[in-house]
């Protein structure tokens, strides 16, 4: 596999497969895929059994057939880069994360994707400043199907070719924790923490940095969502165009004022992730079976592409 022939796979994947797409008409059933993730419900706020009426209203909803992510882009690090022992830090993320070699003791490569959201989704969560848009509810929850079969799908082509790989947020051993309360077993990893953080992760690859409400901003903006893999496949890494941990934010602070839930600390650094979660949770009880927000991400000038910092990298 090479550089180039990745790219082509992961745009034709997301072109053809049926998971990037929701169904045509409420009459359909949810798609099938090969590559189709165990552990979809894991990852979701999402209720058991959920699946018999999920897209009963697509139609009265407007999205019928609608796409969720444009071509993914991706960036290449080294398993031993410095920057993983970085995220290791208490003030950073903490000992809990994983290294990729945890996850792959071969591995030589973790490979970072950002698969930024179509447009009419981005455009349409700008409409409201409260509620999030039924487009974005959808692409966040069904859209995570589509997520987690591309991290699938490029493991199962590097094995093809001789190569181990292992995508951390479609496995077992992936933990986040989206509550204060743990699960028996997960205690080690702290309230609304994670083992394997895929912002984190995009950082250290060189693909984009945070902004000011810790959202990511990729090389083509904000909108959109992360996965990663970790392989022993060797590639040349790419070189951060960065320095820091926010090199791509500009510290306009839009980020922040759009926050519904006002989640930030008064200094405008870090986010209160209590704070955030509980206004999740009311979405989610409103719009049962789906939830998000994504104000961050949508209605700031960093949407589509990123902003140098006034000072610094």
């Amino acid at each position: 596999m090479t550089r180039e022939s990745l790219q082509a796979l992961i745009n034709d994947f997301s072109d053809a497969s049926p998971l990037n797409y929701l169904p045509k008409s409420s009459g359909e059933t949810a798609p099938e895929s090969e590559y189709e993730s165990d552990n979809f419900a894991k990852n979701n706020l999402i209720k058991a059994g959920a699946d018999a009426d999920m897209y009963a209203s697509l139609e009265a909803d407007g999205v019928a057939g609608m796409r969720f992510y444009q071509h993914p882009i991706f960036s290449v690090t080294r398993a031993d880069a410095a920057g993983f022992d970085e995220i290791r830090r208490a003030e950073v993320v903490g000992s809990h994360h994983m290294m990729p070699s945890d996850w792959l003791p071969s591995a030589k490569t973790v490979i970072s994707f950002f698969l930024p959201y179509e447009r009419r989704i981005v455009e349409a969560n700008k409409v409201d400043a409260l509620e999030p848009a039924v487009e974005w509810l959808y692409a966040r929850v069904d859209g995570q199907r589509f997520l987690l079969a591309l991290g699938t799908m490029v493991c199962q082509k590097l094995r093809a070719e001789g190569y181990n790989a292992i995508a951390p947020y479609t496995e077992d051993g992936y933990i986040m924790q989206t509550s204060p309360v743990a699960a028996p077993g997960t205690e080690h990893v702290p309230p609304y923490n994670t083992n394997w953080s895929e912002r984190h992760v995009g950082v250290v690859s060189g693909l984009g940095t945070f902004g000011k409400s810790t959202n990511f901003i990729s090389r083509i903006g904000c909108a959109g969502r992360l996965i990663s893999i970790v392989t022993d496949w060797e590639i040349e890494a790419d070189v951060p165009d960065y320095t820091d941990w926010l090199g791509y934010c500009n510290d306009c602070g839009a980020c922040v004022r759009r926050c519904p839930a006002q989640a930030h600390f008064a200094d405008h650094h870090g986010k209160d992730h209590a704070q955030c979660s509980a206004y999740i949770g009311k979405v989610c009880a409103k719009y049962d079976h789906r939830y998000g927000c994504g104000k961050c991400q949508s209605g700031i000038p960093c949407e589509y592409a990123p902003m140098r910092r006034k000072t610094g990298a």
